[in-house]
């Protein structure tokens, strides 16, 4: 399947709210098809996605990193800033403190 099949699959199952099909999609190996599905949780805002986004926060891909902070900062929970702001405290790499940093800066309760 394309990419761009994917991240249109992905997002039908955000739509119904399917968390556990939209985490099949976080083992794929296009980092694009992982950060539609890091969105997608973002977007279902239940606790399994808020705990997998949350676990998404140390992965080894930058990339990945940055956009589970982004989502995890999109679902708007006071818990999210809470661990943000811890995540922003011990962080060593410069550029996750950034995008930390401006989730934080541009966070909004829900």
């Amino acid at each position: 399947m394309s990419e761009e099949r994917t991240v249109e699959k992905i997002q039908k199952l955000t739509e119904k709210r399917k968390t556990e099909k939209v985490e099949q999609f976080l083992h794929d190996k296009d980092v694009e098809v992982v950060k539609a599905a890091i969105a997608g949780l973002a977007i279902i805002r239940d606790e399994k996605s808020f705990n997998l986004l949350s676990k998404l926060i140390d992965h080894e891909n930058l990339e990945i990193r940055k956009a589970a902070i982004v989502a995890f900062a999109n679902t708007g929970t006071e818990q999210a800033r809470s661990f943000l702001q811890l995540l922003l405290s011990k962080e060593t790499d410069e550029s996750v403190k950034e995008v930390t940093s401006k989730a934080l800066r541009e966070f909004k309760l829900k």
